[in-house]
């Protein structure tokens, strides 16, 4: 595993500020020079890597299996949190039914795990309360309606050990989770809101404070920070990118994106995306793709990567900018 260090500014990064230089060196959202977390299916692992670089084993940053059993299948979701106690860790959430947060950067244990169930699509760590939330797009078998966010709360905000879950909303297709360090973003099927956290340790709990309802469906799926400007977020649905207002909830399109799984913007306006591959090869069947696409500032193509260096093709589902910056 490469020594890891940290961005300067990386405790902001939950509220939204642009990612900092390191002292002395390019800036982190130049041409490339920042890091990605990507969720890969064949593996089932979570891995990280420097986008300028050729994705070889030997450019591999960190990673992280999933155990080996069915409620661990198909990661979905992987994102870097700063806890108080354990540094930086590494939520994930897998279709199978499992979300977990992981020891990132030290032992890399499994510090603690849940069952949401229904095809959990996103996890969300909220430090100043210890409360983790998951986002589920589907039934499960203790739930009967279409999708839903289960909240976990603590005993101890410093043990995860002591969550346990305390509340659970009904979401149609819940596909993302964004904490901004002051609200929680949510989207799926149909709607886009916006909760609060109210009281603290076990008595915590989501309120609605704002929600925009879609007239037709949306199919929502992923939720991002926009490094472009801190008021916004990044989301896709309805075969667009949009940005998002924070403060009020109104949508701009980006541009035109079918089947896009996941949308990420730095600082200097380069971006990248996975777009299931049934999009990019009509007539086959795949919600993932082989590769990671790149954009310039402008939109166009510039390069992508994908695991051609490892001997097999991999399945991507999301890409995001990681918090942390490998040395």
């Amino acid at each position: 595993m490469n020594r890891r260090t940290l961005l300067k500014s990386a405790a902001a990064i939950g509220v939204g500020a642009p990612l900092a230089a390191l002292a002395g060196a390019t800036p982190a959202h130049a041409a490339g020079n920042y890091d990605v977390l990507v969720t890969e299916q064949v593996k089932n692992k979570i891995m990280l890597f420097r986008a300028n670089n050729l994705w070889r084993p030997e450019n591999l940053g960190w990673s992280w299996a999933a155990p080996a059993q069915s409620a661990w299948e198909r990661l979905n979701d992987a994102r870097f949190r700063e806890t108080d106690r354990f540094g930086w860790v590494c939520l994930v959430a897998a279709g199978g039914g499992k979300v977990g947060i992981v020891n990132f950067g030290d032992d890399d244990a499994l510090l603690w795990s849940a069952s949401p169930g229904g095809n959990p699509h996103a996890v969300e760590y909220i430090r100043s309360h210890g409360v983790v939330v998951a986002a589920s797009s589907q039934k499960s078998s203790e739930v009967d309606y279409d999708g839903f966010l289960t909240v976990y709360a603590p005993t101890d905000a410093d043990a995860p050990a002591t969550l346990a879950q305390v509340q659970q909303i009904t979401f149609t297709g819940a596909h993302g989770l964004w904490w901004d360090g002051s609200y929680l973003y949510a989207l799926g099927s149909w709607t886009l809101a916006k909760y609060r956290v109210t009281g603290s340790l076990r008595s915590a709990r989501l309120e609605l404070v704002q929600k925009h309802v879609w007239n037709e469906v949306f199919h929502g799926h992923s939720l991002d920070m926009d490094f472009t400007d801190t008021d916004n977020l990044l989301l896709n649905g309805a075969g667009a990118l949009w940005t998002v207002d924070k403060r009020n909830l109104a949508l701009t399109a980006v541009r035109p994106a079918a089947g896009v799984k996941s949308f990420s913007r730095a600082a200097d306006g380069e971006s990248f995306w996975v777009q299931a591959r049934d999009v990019t090869h009509p007539g086959e069947e795949g919600w993932w793709n082989e590769y990671v696409q790149f954009f310039d500032a402008a939109g166009a193509p510039t390069y992508r990567r994908g695991l051609d260096y490892y001997g097999y093709e991999g399945r991507f589902y999301r890409a995001r900018i990681a918090s942390t910056r490998l040395t």
